[in-house]
């Protein structure tokens, strides 16, 4: 499985990334990874590991350390560098977030509607009512929040309720220090699978609905 450890371009100076890639012909679907700003490099570049494994092409940019709107910035120059990408085929990007990393995912998928199919934000602080709204609006893809055992944040409930008057498909997970693999890695084959794609058993990949 060919990876490397990148620069990316920024507006002032360059950012460390990490890139894991299938060693198979074909462009893949793209996951961009996005953690907090205290997660360690090595826990980073071993879940880009375990997604790649599964035929996804990872971007996993250093964010540790950086303010916020170093972050912001980091996170859009990824998305960029993906569309430069000739292994990649970005017409359908997801987003892994932890962290602050969630948030910031959730807030790329709205503003980069067009693009991001798929966004999975494990362990963030939440939106105000009206920014949930906001954000909801906008999100052209399918979601999954997950939440950490015993640090639900207070704000939790004001995006789902969003996600629901904007019809945007959701789900929720309830999880330990990592997600549900199965179901992350499921959610992730729907939502970046082709339009009208089938599974090996049949099973039309692109169809399921996520809210209950």
């Amino acid at each position: 499985m060919p990876e490397a450890h990148i620069e990316l371009e920024l507006d002032d100076g360059a950012l460390d990334a990490f890139v894991a890639c299938p060693d198979t012909p074909g462009r893949k679907a793209p996951i961009l990874l996005l953690t907090g700003r205290n997660r360690p490099v090595l826990g980073l570049e071993s879940w880009a590991r375990r997604l790649s494994a599964h035929n996804y092409f990872v971007l996993a940019p250093h964010l540790s350390g950086l303010s916020a709107d170093d972050r912001r910035e980091a996170a859009a120059a990824s998305l960029d560098h993906l569309a430069d990408e000739r292994r990649v085929d970005d017409a359908r990007v997801g987003i892994l977030g932890f962290g602050g990393g969630a948030d910031l995912g959730l807030g790329l998928a709205a503003s980069r509607a067009e693009r991001i199919a798929a966004v999975a934000a494990y362990g963030g602080r939440g939106f105000s009512p009206r920014s949930a709204i906001e954000i909801a609006q906008k999100i052209n893809g399918i979601v999954r929040i997950g939440y950490l055992v015993g640090d639900v944040p207070g704000r939790a409930g004001a995006l789902e309720a969003a996600l629901n008057l904007s019809g945007v498909l959701f789900d929720v997970e309830i999880c330990g220090g990592e997600p549900h693999w199965p179901d992350l890695l499921d959610f992730f084959a729907r939502g970046l699978a082709s339009p009208g794609a089938e599974t090996a058993d049949g099973t039309n990949v692109g169809l399921r609905a996520l809210n209950p």
